[in-house]
């Protein structure tokens, strides 16, 4: 007689043995759709172009508006992709201790790169309000604003990344490149009102630092 055990395990899709155990997002309670990698990949697309909407929009909103748009970034686009490679999906096959490491280091950069930033921009705001308008710089443009004109949004790419790879979820790795689109466009047009409102100063800018997001040249 066949043993139902070994039938079972013999005839289990190879893509699902290699699924990294995920505890309690595999309870059969949970809703299918929450538990797709692909719908809260739509969640967070989604959200992101309600920020674009808002922060690029010509129309001056409400302060309380950008605050709301903000923290809906926050919790609508980053809550999804820090969801992501906990839910059921490949493996990438790394050794875990190899992915664990290599990923906390890379989950470390993005998060200090966001931290350097929001310091960076909090500095540079309180000085400018105790300067005059010939020592104010309408532009920030030293330490990693020299290397990339975004680095919140590497930042944002990375801590995203790192936390995939630690996880050895292969699909919230193969998402990294949409993260990285959606962030590329939300800053090309982020600078269209960067030189309305500095001008040639945002343009001169622009070239001394010719690479938006990554530290290589690319768009």
């Amino acid at each position: 007689m066949t043993d139902a055990s070994n039938f079972s395990s013999v005839d289990e899709p190879k893509h699902r043995r290699n699924w990294p155990p995920v505890g309690i997002l595999q309870a059969p309670m949970v809703p299918p759709p929450l538990m797709d990698v692909f719908f809260w990949s739509l969640v967070a697309t989604a959200t992101l172009f309600v920020e674009v909407a808002v922060f690029t929009s010509r129309q001056e909103f409400a302060r309380r508006t950008y605050a709301l748009s903000g923290i809906a970034a926050i919790v609508g686009f980053g809550g999804p992709r820090a969801l992501i490679p906990f839910l059921p999906q490949p493996s990438l096959g790394l050794p875990p201790l190899l992915a664990r490491g290599l990923g906390g280091v890379v989950f470390i950069a993005g998060s200090g790169i966001i931290a350097w930033t929001l310091f960076r921009l909090r500095k540079g705001s309180n000085q400018r309000a105790d300067e005059t308008d010939e020592q104010r710089r309408p532009v920030i443009d030293d330490g990693l604003y020299g290397l990339v004109r975004h680095p919140m949004y590497l930042g944002d790419v990375l801590w995203a990344l790192g936390l995939a790879i630690a996880l050895n979820a292969a699909y919230a790795v193969a998402l990294t490149p949409l993260w990285w689109a959606l962030r590329a466009s939300l800053a090309l047009l982020e600078e269209e009102r960067l030189i309305d409102k500095h001008g040639d100063a945002y343009r001169a800018y622009r070239d001394r630092v010719p690479n938006r997001i990554l530290p290589v040249n690319t768009l």
